[in-house]
């Protein structure tokens, strides 16, 4: 089942984490915010020390949005601000999607809620994205790790974190969920979303700040906002940046 840390009081406050991530990577962001929010960080199944993830993998997004419903319900929290950071931004879509009352505000960042590629850049983007889940099978994670390191010279103290998550992975459990990642279609579910939405890219990351602007065009109530200087993750590469478009979003009164 999901695990969870939580810390402080107030309006509940969700960070699910990106690809093969455990709560241990927003630890910054439980010290930020749990100064004014209960703030809970999870472990999604099949990542770090949970359970096995023995579902079809196009069962795996909506078993997690799941596992998040059960954690709030077993938390006694009815509606929390939730934020996903990569694939756990297409759980928290879904989350939102299935769950629309229990959703205060929404935090999409460095994600995508399709991958329909409509340009022939984008085909060749997504291709890209989806033949380099060969590399969690052709490479030890040792490979991984290092490859991961070289990738974040710019950001070293998030590419440290990042290698060490690498070199801990549950390499099947991960392809899973990268394949299912890489095939979501969110879409037109995503049309009838009426919380507040903020969509956050980093501005190193030219794909997804296309991707990030398309979300924005697509959820109703919803706004872009681009992290200067970051890369995936951005609330990695940038925690001040992030941690204080986040807090500007969730403080900001209602329109």
């Amino acid at each position: 089942m999901t695990t969870h840390v939580e810390r402080g009081f107030g309006e509940s406050l969700v960070f699910i984490p990106p690809l093969g991530g455990t709560a241990a990577l927003f630890a910054d962001q439980l010290q930020e915010f749990s100064r004014d929010f209960r703030t809970i960080t999870v472990t999604l199944l099949g990542n770090g020390d949970t359970g096995p993830l023995d579902v079809d993998t196009p069962d795996i997004i909506g078993l997690h949005a799941g596992d998040i419903v059960n954690l709030l319900g077993d938390l006694e929290v009815r509606r929390a601000h939730i934020v996903g950071v990569g694939y756990g931004g297409a759980v928290a879509q879904r989350f939102a999607i299935d769950h629309p009352a229990s959703v205060r505000r929404l935090v999409l960042c460095d994600t995508w809620g399709d991958t329909t590629a409509r340009t022939p850049v984008e085909k060749a983007l997504a291709l890209t994205i989806r033949s380099s889940s060969l590399a969690y099978r052709a490479f030890p994670r040792s490979i991984l790790a290092a490859a991961t390191l070289n990738s974040y010279l710019r950001w070293p103290a998030a590419g440290r974190v990042l290698a060490e998550q690498m070199r801990s992975a549950r390499i099947g459990e991960l392809r899973a969920q990268f394949r299912a990642y890489t095939h979501l279609n969110h879409a037109t579910e995503l049309r009838a979303l009426t919380c507040p939405t903020l969509c956050l890219a980093g501005d190193t990351a030219p794909w997804l700040v296309t991707l990030a602007r398309r979300l924005a065009m697509t959820i109703p109530d919803a706004r872009l906002e681009v992290i200067k200087n970051a890369f995936e993750p951005s609330h990695l590469t940038q925690p001040a940046l992030f941690n204080e478009a986040v807090r500007r979003f969730l403080t900001r009164p209602t329109d």
